[in-house]
């Protein structure tokens, strides 16, 4: 489908931490922030979107309506059970979680420790004590959370499938969308996600195409309005957005050099 052609996608936005703790990244978002935005979001008349509708919306089956937006949240931090799902429904709003399966209630060493602080991952009992309330929906971030347009072909399928079947196994549920780390995805790697049985796939910052397999969503840093991604200001939070996701590509850096030959594996641990 071309961009001319391509549906009309309702807000995504995405969230990463929502915390009490300051570390010296730019992804993390303050409970009372968060809560600000939710009211402001409500009190606007805004709904969210579920998994399912969202896909119809990719696909052409269904207009998004004037004041439809979905939220979602990448890597499934534990900080999310306290200061945002609680949020999202006292609002009657409901989210799409991605989740770093392989790291499930552990610590994110896959990341730079901006500050020496290290956040925990959901446990599964917690995605699945949410996920019964019908509050949040949880989906695929990879198994490891590299950056798959580095690596070879048959690592980026093995970080695909082996994602996807543990947390079908894990929830109970047919996961049917993968949000990209770092939002980086070529025609491969979206490839990939639909050999993988992926029907959506997410991506930060960049331009619908009319492509299910790359649907872009607006990423709330540090720095957002209290209204983000739909309010005046969305325009310069995109351009803000850009920047801070390509200045990303650090962790993979790193990630690279922890896996040298003498340097220190990625741990699933």
């Amino acid at each position: 489908m071309s961009a001319r052609g391509a549906a009309l996608l309702p807000p995504i936005l995405c969230y990463h931490k929502v915390e009490r703790r300051h570390e010296l990244g730019v992804t993390r978002v303050s409970p009372r922030r968060f809560a600000r935005q939710v009211e402001r979001l409500a009190a606007g008349g805004w709904r969210t979107l579920t998994l399912a509708e969202l896909e119809a919306c990719a696909s052409g089956r269904r207009a998004a309506g004037p004041r439809e937006l979905a939220i979602t949240f990448d890597d499934a931090y534990r900080g999310l059970r306290e200061h945002a799902f609680p949020v999202l429904r006292a609002h009657g709003f409901g989210a799409l979680c991605f989740v770093v399966s392989d790291y499930a209630g552990r610590l994110n060493r896959w990341d730079v420790a901006y500050g020496g602080r290290r956040f925990a991952h959901l446990t599964w009992r917690d995605m699945r004590a949410w996920q019964e309330r019908g509050v949040v929906e949880f989906a695929s971030h990879t198994a490891t959370h590299p950056r798959l347009t580095w690596l070879a072909d048959g690592d980026v399928e093995r970080e695909l499938a082996r994602s996807k079947r543990d947390i079908e196994r894990a929830l109970d549920v047919h996961v049917r969308a993968v949000s990209y780390p770092f939002g980086a995805a070529r025609a491969r790697e979206r490839e990939a996600g639909r050999a993988a049985g992926y029907a959506l796939g997410f991506t930060l910052a960049g331009r619908w195409r009319g492509d299910p397999l790359a649907v872009p969503r607006h990423p709330v840093y540090v720095w957002a309005p209290p209204l983000p991604g739909v309010g005046l200001l969305a325009p310069i939070e995109r351009l803000g957005a850009v920047a801070a996701n390509r200045c990303a590509v650090g962790t993979t850096l790193w990630q690279r050099l922890r896996a040298r030959p003498g340097g220190s594996a990625p741990s699933r641990a």
